[in-house]
């Protein structure tokens, strides 16, 4: 439908020398009354109802209520112990969430990070 809708746009503006996505259908869409954005809408729109499945017509409500059973499966909850296999997942998260972070007294100073890290300096330019 929108490409229709595009072709019959693009016939209007462009002229007929251009590419269209339904070559074979442009005979039969619809022709803008002048080129104003009004008109060019409306046999747009023309067109894009003219390539509308004809099962589609009688079935919005069906297609809707497919479209809520997707979005509601969508969110459903996913149980990641089970698909992971890790069955204290949950638990093990909790209990990290209550142990508390260390405690760094004060961080050391540039001279005693050989004794620290040792002699070898990532960083060394010399």
């Amino acid at each position: 439908m929108a490409a229709a809708a595009y072709d019959v746009a693009t016939l209007a503006l462009k002229g007929g020398q251009v590419a269209l996505n339904l070559p074979d259908h442009a005979a039969s869409f619809p022709i803008p009354a002048s080129s104003s954005p009004h008109d060019i809408r409306r046999a747009a729109a023309g067109a894009a109802e003219l390539m509308r499945p004809k099962a589609a017509a009688g079935c919005e409500e069906t297609a809707a209520a497919e479209d809520a059973k997707m979005v509601s499966e969508m969110h459903a909850y996913v149980d990641e112990e089970e698909l992971f296999y890790m069955p204290n997942l949950l638990v093990d998260m909790a209990e990290g969430m209550l142990v508390s972070p260390p405690r760094l007294e004060t961080s050391p100073s540039p001279d005693e990070w050989p004794e620290i890290f040792g002699s070898d300096r990532l960083w060394s330019y010399f």
